[in-house]
């Protein structure tokens, strides 16, 4: 922070209170307007004594891209832009932490419904963008920031204008603005790593990484930096991952919407006009697959901490946050148990018992303060007695034996009937056993 600025008025209205944030384009104040009171946020940028023309118009140009887009949603309110002494300055509406702040305070990583919200509001930021033939060509979660007050609270922002870049076309010929390199290597396009010409395409690719990044909690290829290594190699070894890694493994463990969405941009021609109505739409339909609903409801609005929740940007050291997650935490009700020491048993002589009247008199202390309290307590109708009647229970009267199948008599076998005829014409019957019938004769 400058000694010269700080805790200095700007143009006898605009007191700067403290940082916000620093950057390469300038520090970001919080100020006071000493006329309205409000709160608000100055951009300052110190202006070297040689310096090119395109570094003194920096600023000059991201306050004119603030007037062009003050109807637009998501942009911040534009005050003042001016010079005074050696330094120029911006003032624009204060806003809310961070995308990227927001990230590390919910743990290095977002839920699915808080990053398909976000999408959902990024996509229409960038449509609007693009509607007026601009790029915005530096898509990171740095330059996203939640809304100050219950107002704009779950509303997204757009910040940092330093390297917007108009789009036009002539004749089927498109002209863009010619950078060696624009952008951050994590979240660039290819055509940016490339050295080529950007269009809104490429914008909408780097918002896919960046989804990717909350959704997984990372890059594959962050992490790959060493130590003093210099900035073209880290360039030149982020753009080969990018371009060997298939789509299918940067998208890993995520719904096939990332991937679908990564394809589509890197599928468009440098002319061709991008469709975020269906980018839209197939991230709202797999919020509606998963169950989610689009209340507004983020995962930091869960978090206990204010300052969090009001925008206040808080230092955070990514390198501290890895370890500590990395870290197994204990309860502290555990360890105090694994900390206690076993208890020593007490040697020597054993204490001589009391004498009785003392014991005695202990126990008629506890009787007499029973009996104040009973005084003291009004009278309470005594407990109604309730008599308890014994029902003796009836003996299961055994069920009647089973009668047993009757036994069928075996009929005696037919007898055959022989009539005689007597001499007196009476007919005597004579019963004659029946006759078993003869084995046949084996054949010879």
């Amino acid at each position: 922070m400058p000694q010269e600025i700080k805790k200095h008025v700007i143009n006898k209205r605009w007191r700067l209170d403290g940082i916000i944030g620093q950057g390469g384009f300038g520090t970001v104040y919080i100020a006071t307007d000493l006329k309205t009171k409000e709160i608000v946020a100055v951009k300052v940028q110190t202006l070297p004594a040689t310096s090119s023309p395109s570094q003194m118009d920096n600023l000059e140009s991201e306050a004119f891209y603030y007037n062009l887009l003050y109807k637009c949603k998501g942009i911040a309110k534009f005050h003042q832009h001016g010079r005074q002494d050696t330094y120029e300055f911006m003032v624009c509406e204060l806003l809310g932490a961070s995308l990227q702040t927001l990230f590390y305070r919910c743990g290095k990583k977002f839920s699915l419904k808080t990053t398909l919200m976000l999408a959902d509001q990024l996509l229409q930021r960038l449509e609007a963008f693009h509607s007026l033939n601009i790029l915005h060509r530096d898509i990171k979660p740095d330059n996203f920031a939640m809304g100050f007050g219950k107002e704009n609270g779950q509303t997204v922002y757009m910040l940092d204008f330093g390297l917007v870049g108009d789009y036009t076309r002539d004749k089927g010929v498109a002209i863009a603005p010619s950078y060696a390199f624009c952008g951050t290597y994590y979240w660039a396009p290819i055509a940016a790593d490339l050295d080529r010409c950007q269009s809104p395409k490429d914008d909408l690719e780097s918002l896919a990484y960046m989804l990717i990044y909350f959704a997984r909690g990372s890059l594959p290829w962050q992490g790959y930096a060493e130590e003093n290594e210099p900035t073209d190699a880290l360039r030149n070894r982020v753009t080969r991952h990018k371009l060997a890694l298939p789509i299918d493994v940067i998208c890993k463990g995520l719904p096939s919407a990332f991937s679908r969405h990564l394809k589509y941009v890197r599928s468009l021609g440098y002319n061709q006009k991008p469709n975020y109505a269906n980018l839209r739409a197939m991230y709202r339909r797999l919020m509606e697959r998963r169950g989610h609903e689009y209340d507004g409801v983020f995962d930091w609005d869960l978090l206990d901490d204010d300052n969090v929740k009001q925008g206040e940007e808080l230092p955070v050291d990514p390198e501290l946050t890895l370890v500590h997650n990395s870290l197994p935490m204990k309860n502290m009700k555990e360890e105090d148990k694994d900390n206690k020491l076993p208890a020593k048993k007490l040697r020597g002589r054993p204490k001589k018992a009391e004498p009785r009247a003392k014991k005695v008199k202990e126990e008629q202390k506890p009787k007499e303060e029973e009996t104040k309290q009973q005084n003291e307590e009004p009278a309470k109708a005594p407990p109604r007695k309730t008599k308890i009647i014994f029902i003796k229970k009836k003996k299961s009267e055994s069920p009647p034996p089973r009668s047993k199948p009757a036994k069928v008599e075996k009929k005696p076998k037919k007898e055959k009937v022989v009539a005689k005829k007597t001499a007196a014409n009476k007919v005597v019957v004579k019963k004659v056993p029946a006759k078993k019938p003869l084995a046949r004769a084996k054949a010879c």
